[in-house]
Parts: structure tokens; C-alpha cells; sequence
């Protein structure tokens, strides 16, 4: 139950669940915390004008408990109707007096569910607390009508999506699990826009020649070829660093080298190496965040139409953006929690620290600088180190920024649990217009697509899959590798579906994505289904 609470109005015990910036521009490095002492609140008040606070995730009086239907059957009708009673808030959980100080226990994780499927995969610290059988009551729905629009039963919507954002504008600004009247209703919105003739998208510059890429070989064909590329680069990138630690010198060279093989493969079909991209995640050091940044920004480049040397140029961009972290203490890089203010100003330097390593070598374009010295820039000025705002930031910098956060908002991290790839876009597009150029944000979601290649979903018949590859006219309906059954249970032969056929699973109507996953959900390791 997510309210949008003013900063002043905070108390101990609240759980901030999404701020009204992005995460990665405060010192919050935990997505989404309990408030347990009123240090924390000082700061968000000094970052934040408002938060979006979860009173389910709360505790002590700020708790509210959840809303449970029950059912009950009218005299005069067979239909069932759907009343919504309350459970009382004594069974929360009290916070403790420590030192003075009201000490606020954070709740248990619970057990995976529909609404939260990645709970059993978290690893944040968490506080013990009993709860008491009353909590842990789960609501007895036998009601077989929809629940979307009742409220405290539909999906996690970050509500950060102010409403007027792209995602929200396609789906008219749907809360809870896709239905198939929602998934036709945005192929028809898309299709008006996927069968237009080619046109130059507003914010390719001028200067740059447009260049149209259709995909040479098909996903399964790419994939080897996409593998060796990622696993070079991630090589040169550990190099790289171990290298720059020790005073050696970045070899420009071998940057071009390993981008152009990425390039090469991203410009055959992209959807192979976002696909490794996504499916390798966990094998990246803490450095490893430019790789991802990388590949994004390649596909990202591709789709508006840069030839491949600005292709190159956004790769290297990608890599080296966060070059500058090598000069942090790995211990602040890993810390589990807010951020002193000096701590985060110390933080803010690797875009200086990068920028004066890059200065060290020779021959590095000026759109590769601009785009590293400015991925961190805001469109409404509040970014850093220069508070760059509007036009004054570079076409290369507003990718940059784009990227750099949706990779954060997706990859876990020793602070903070991964998003879907769906929420993260829709965190994005609420942003757009204050914190990311609206029209730039808008051109990420078309070229990564609403559920991007190598991102988890549950399909309507209740099967998990990991999306392969895109239909360039139904982006609704790709191809998607099942591995799961019904009951979430990882099958032993996983099978390729491609739902663009409206394919039937033990069912008499077509299957479809329901919603979008986060990495990990239901214990699920994609890596173990890589190349099957």
C-alpha cells in the first residue's frame, strides 16, 4: 500500500520504497529502505521533496496492514461480490527503544507471491522481528473476476510513473497483471507506429548520416559470435583495471579492438548480445556495470540510426564511464546503506577521477569524453559534476544517463535488489521530461523493447520464460524460451515458443505476457539456460 508522502512529514519506521529522483543521484544506495533513525530522514529531506512510502514494509504505528477480500454471495444473485475489510494494526510490530532512540525493526522477508516474486532472493540485512499469526494471514480469494483495480491487489506499479509518462500513454495507465485486452490494445497503438515508412528520429543530430540496420542472421546464429565479443571485452575490462590501479596506462587500442567485435555483433542482430548480456550479469566485478552500460547504448545507437563509428564511439563511452571508481575505496563502492554526506560527495568524483585518467591517453574522440563527463547530468539541472541542464547536455551524455540508470535499476548489487526490466522502463519514463530528455527516454523503450531480450516473464498460463528475441511489429509478442511450468517448478527440457503465433498451453485461448520478472525471481538462474 505505496503513498506519496512530502519529506517533512517522515517518521522512524516509515519503508521508503521509491524516491522522486533516481536512486542512483542520492546517497540511498539501498532501493528501497526502512527509516530506523532520524539521521536518515535528515537526508532525504536534504535530497528529496517527496518519497513514495510502502506502510505494508513499514513498521512500529507507521505499519498498515494489507487489505483482504473476502467473499460473500448475494441473496438476490449468483454473482459473488468482493468486499474489502481491514486487518487491525495492533499485530504490527512495535519499535524498540535503543539508546535513547526508537528503533524501528524492519519485517521479515516473506515467502515468494504473486505480487512480490523476488522476495526470497533478497540478501539485504534485515532486522529480526516477530509477527504475529495475524500478519502472516494470507487473503482467501475464491472470486474469479478481475482484481486489477482493487486496490492492495495489483502488481507493484513504481509510482514514481507520474502517469504522463511513454509506458503509462501506451497502456492507459493500467495497474496490475496484463490482460490480453491490454496486450491488443498496445499492438494496435504500436503497429500505427511500427508500419510508417522510415524517418529520421527527431534526436539524431543532423551531422550524423542516418544508417538503417536490418538483422543478418537470426538470434540462434549470433549468439556464439555475441558470447566470444562479451567475454573478450569483460576481459580487457578486468585488465583494464588491474592495470590503472597499479599506475600502468589505458591502451586505447585494445578498447577499439574489443568494442568493434560488440559493434560488429550488435550491427548483425542485437538481440544475441543483449540477450548474453542479460544472461551473464552475475559474472561482472564491480566494474563490471560499463559492460552493461555498453551494450545498451550500441543497441540504443543502432536503433536511432548511428553509423557504426558512432557506434564504436557509444561502446567505448559505455565501458570506461565509470573508470574513475577504481580511485573509491572498494568498502564505500560495496557499503550496505545511505551514504554520509561526505561519502557521497567523495562518490561523485570518479566522473573527474575517469575524465583525468582518459586526459592520460591520447586520441579518445570528444563525443567519447562528452558522454563519460556527462552521463551523470540531469535534464532539469541537478545533475553533477557541472549541472549541465537541457541542450547544454550532448546527445552522447543524455544516452549515457539513460543507460547508466536503467543498467543500475536491473543488475543486482551488494546494496540493493534487482527491478524487472519493465519497472525499471516505466521508473524511467516517469523521470522523463524532468530528470531524461522525454523524447531520448522514449526512443530506449522502442529500441529494448517493454520486456527487452534476456529479461524474465510470466506468461498468462503461468509458465516463466526469458524473452529471446523481438517481433519488430508486435513487440508484445516475442519469442520466448519456457522454463518453468504452471506451478514455477524449472522444467527439465526447456522449449521455444513464439507467441507472435498466439501458441496454446494446456489452454483454449492464446498465451500472452502477463507481466515482466525481476532477475532471480522464483530462485530462477537464467545462466543455467544459456545456449539451450
Amino acid at each position: 500500500m505505496e503513498k506519496k508522502i512530502d519529506v517533512k512529514d517522515l517518521h522512524v519506521g516509515m519503508f521508503v520504497a521509491d524516491l522522486d529522483r533516481p536512486w542512483i543521484d542520492t546517497p540511498f544506495l539501498i532501493q528501497g529502505f526502512l527509516i530506523e533513525e532520524e539521521a536518515q530522514i535528515a537526508q532525504l529531506q536534504s535530497h528529496c521533496d517527496w518519497v513514495i512510502v510502502d506502510r505494508q514494509r513499514s513498521a512500529g504505528h507507521e505499519y498498515e496492514a494489507p487489505r483482504v477480500a473476502k467473499v460473500e454471495k448475494r441473496e438476490v444473485s449468483n454473482e459473488p461480490r468482493v468486499t474489502v475489510t481491514t486487518v487491525s494494526r495492533s499485530a504490527a510490530a512495535t519499535p524498540k527503544k535503543k539508546g535513547g532512540k526508537n528503533k524501528a525493526p524492519a519485517p521479515r522477508p516473506s515467502a515468494p507471491s504473486p505480487n512480490n516474486p523476488h522476495s526470497r532472493t533478497t540478501n539485504a540485512p534485515r532486522t529480526k522481528v516477530v509477527i504475529s499469526a495475524a500478519d502472516e494471514e494470507k487473503p482467501q480469494i475464491s472470486f474469479t473476476g478481475k482484481l486489477e483495480h482493487l486496490e492492495g491487489f495489483s502488481s507493484r506499479t513504481p509510482a514514481v510513473d507520474k502517469g504522463d509518462g511513454l509506458i503509462s500513454r501506451i497502456f492507459g495507465g493500467f495497474r496490475g497483471l496484463l490482460t490480453q485486452e491490454d496486450v491488443e490494445k498496445f499492438e494496435d497503438r504500436v503497429s500505427i507506429v511500427e508500419n510508417r515508412p522510415v524517418e529520421r528520429p527527431s534526436v539524431l543530430p543532423q551531422h550524423i548520416q542516418l544508417t538503417i540496420y536490418e538483422d543478418q542472421r537470426a538470434v540462434e546464429e549470433e549468439l556464439a559470435p555475441a558470447n566470444t565479443a562479451y567475454s573478450r571485452t569483460a576481459d580487457l575490462l578486468g585488465k583494464l583495471v588491474d592495470d590503472l590501479k597499479v599506475g600502468g596506462k589505458l591502451e586505447i587500442e585494445q578498447v577499439q579492438e574489443v568494442v568493434e567485435d560488440m559493434v560488429d555483433s550488435m550491427v548483425r542482430n542485437p538481440d544475441a548480445l543483449l540477450w548474453v548480456a542479460r544472461l551473464r550479469e552475475k559474472d561482472l566485478t564491480t566494474y563490471g556495470h560499463g559492460l552493461q552500460v555498453a551494450v545498451y547504448l550500441v543497441a540504443f545507437g543502432r536503433h536511432l540510426g548511428f553509423p557504426k563509428t558512432q557506434l564504436g564511439h557509444l561502446g567505448q563511452t559505455g565501458l570506461l564511464l565509470d573508470i574513475g571508481k577504481i580511485k573509491m575505496p572498494r568498502e564505500l563502492l560495496e557499503k550496505n546503506g545511505p551514504l554520509t554526506p561526505d561519502e557521497f560527495t567523495l562518490i561523485k568524483t570518479h566522473v573527474s577521477r575517469g575524465l583525468e585518467i582518459l586526459h592520460e591517453t591520447p586520441n579518445f574522440h570528444p563525443d567519447i569524453m562528452d558522454g563519460i563527463a556527462q552521463h551523470h547530468e540531469r535534464h532539469n539541472g541537478t545533475g553533477y559534476p557541472f549541472g549541465l541542464a537541457g541542450e547544454a547536455i550532448g546527445i552522447f551524455g543524455r544516452m549515457a544517463g539513460i543507460t547508466d540508470c536503467f543498467a543500475a535499476m536491473t543488475k543486482r548489487r551488494p546494496y540493493a535488489d534487482a527491478i524487472s526490466s519493465y519497472e525499471a522502463l516505466k521508473s524511467l519514463s516517469g523521470w522523463s521530461g524532468e530528470f531524461f530528455h522525454e523524447a531520448m527516454v522514449e526512443q530506449f523503450v522502442q529500441s529494448v523493447g517493454v520486456f527487452p531480450v534476456g529479461s524474465l516473464v510470466e506468461l498468462s498460463s503461468g509458465e516463466v520464460s526469458i524473452v529471446v528475441s523481438h517481433n519488430k511489429v508486435r513487440r508484445l509478442k516475442p519469442r520466448v524460451l519456457v522454463v518453468t511450468g504452471p506451478d514455477k517448478t524449472p522444467s527439465k527440457f526447456p522449449m521455444m515458443l513464439d507467441l507472435l503465433y498466439d501458441p496454446k498451453l494446456g489452454g483454449d485461448k492464446p498465451v500472452y505476457i502477463r507481466r515482466g520478472l525481476p532477475t532471480g525471481a522464483y530462485g530462477l538462474d537464467p545462466r543455467e539456460y544459456y545456449l539451450s
